[in-house]
């Protein structure tokens, strides 16, 4: 059976099909037309912005350290090495009792002293 030619037009079966795509097109765009974005203004609800936190440093000086050397004779190297125990910047000595000047230094070592040359304290400051 031969087929009959076409002339121009569309069949129904191709236009009912047309019109679905069509309507389906549509109806999407209008949908996305329709949905408007979340707007949130900047109220008192919004959380503040983060912020950065600074650690409190551990102490730049650690006395009890030194305790080790408590009774003994100090020396230069023995005095370095309570220095470096302790985390102290510097070291300094003086007789027991005896006031220190006034700019105390968190991170300073203090090391006091008997007539004999014996540590007795070790303190920061």
């Amino acid at each position: 059976m031969p087929m009959p030619q076409q002339t121009g037009f569309i069949s129904s079966t191709q236009a009912r099909g047309a019109m679905a795509a069509a309507l389906g097109a549509a109806t999407l765009f209008i949908a996305g037309c329709q949905s408007q974005p979340e707007f949130r203004p900047l109220t008192s609800e919004a959380p503040p912005p983060p912020s950065f936190v600074t650690v409190p440093a551990e102490e730049a000086c650690q006395a009890t350290q030194a305790r080790y050397a408590l009774g003994r004779p100090l020396n230069p190297p023995l005095l370095e090495e309570m220095r470096t125990r302790t985390g102290s910047k510097s070291a300094r000595t003086s007789a027991a009792g005896t006031p220190l000047p006034a700019p105390a230094d968190p991170a300073r070592l203090n090391v006091d002293l008997d007539p004999q040359g014996l540590v007795v304290a070790a303190r920061c400051g």
